[in-house]
């Protein structure tokens, strides 16, 4: 008996994409009817178009160009976020900037805006807030006038320092300061007499040794406890002399020419919005039967 052959079923591959096909011919279709509107509305389209890219350009000539610059500070005491929370406050309160930050009204009248924040760490992408170490704080000023930077530098600084809680941390801080640096002065003074009591119970020996009377000591220890207690003054005399808790490691730098706003990036900005407004409306509110003024070869159905 012979065994029959049994052939797979044929996969019709024109019925498994007909609605594929019917999709993207029904786009097409859609596609070359808004040409067909944007076409017919063309004077519309353009109008719209140019008005709005003039517009963008214009803006060079209403809006008055400003210097943008940035600075860089260290704080110490208070995290870089509160710093910054207390200069974003400036920005809501313009009329008391000349008494806050105490300088004259027309100082204060170049400032158009002040953004701060803590300092991004570009290693890790995190911003370093902690009240333990210094932090740097990154200050970015917007002026109408760059005249007047260096006193709005050195009043923004003054600001920060003079807040009422970075008083008190400093003020206890000297405090600690200066009490271990009396420690220091008497334990320099005691080994300063040790040395001379060590200096004086020692008996030289014809071999160019010598030995000390009563009790061991050690004299090299005592040189070594000296040097290490002048160290540590040395290292509290600058801790003294950099009490503040705001310095400035990068100044604020004046700039030759308005840098801002970027007017050619507004007219770009502009013109790309033009576009998008000008296609909307005319595809809205544009006459939708004007096809006969149209060639031929886009006006015919697709086949």
């Amino acid at each position: 008996m012979e065994e029959r052959q049994t052939t797979p079923p044929e996969i019709d591959l024109i019925y498994f994409f007909r609605p594929l096909t019917r999709w993207f011919r029904q786009f097409i279709d859609w596609i070359m009817r808004m040409i067909r509107l944007l076409m017919a509305n063309m004077v519309l389209f353009l109008s719209i178009f140019i008005l709005g890219s003039l517009a963008g350009y214009s803006l060079r000539y209403i809006i008055k160009p400003a210097y943008r610059t940035e600075a860089y500070f260290i704080t110490r005491g208070m995290p870089p976020k509160f710093c910054s929370l207390q200069l974003e406050g400036l920005n809501n309160n313009f009329e008391a900037i000349p008494r806050l930050l105490q300088i004259s009204p027309e100082v204060a009248g170049t400032i158009k805006s002040i953004r701060s924040g803590p300092l991004v760490d570009t290693a890790t992408g995190t911003r370093r807030d902690s009240i333990m170490t210094p932090n740097v704080l990154s200050v970015q000023l917007t002026l109408i006038d760059i005249r007047y930077i260096d006193t709005i530098q050195h009043a923004l600084v003054n600001y920060l320092e003079n807040n009422t809680y970075m008083q008190a941390r400093k003020k206890v801080r000297i405090q600690s300061l200066l009490q271990l640096k009396e420690s220091m002065d008497k334990k320099l003074q005691s080994l300063d007499s040790l040395k001379k009591i060590v200096n004086s119970s020692i008996i030289p020996r014809s071999g160019g040794q010598g030995i000390i009377l009563g009790e061991p000591v050690n004299p090299v220890s005592i040189y070594q406890a000296e040097t290490a207690y002048y160290r540590d003054k040395l290292r509290i005399d600058e801790d003294l002399q950099l009490i503040n808790n705001i310095e400035v490691i990068q100044p604020f730098n004046a700039t030759d020419r308005p840098n801002t706003p970027n007017f050619n990036a507004l007219t770009v900005k502009a013109v790309l919005l033009s576009l998008v407004l000008a296609g909307l409306i005319t595809l809205l509110f544009g006459k939708k039967r004007m096809t006969d003024r149209l060639p031929s070869s886009i006006t015919e159905p697709i086949r």
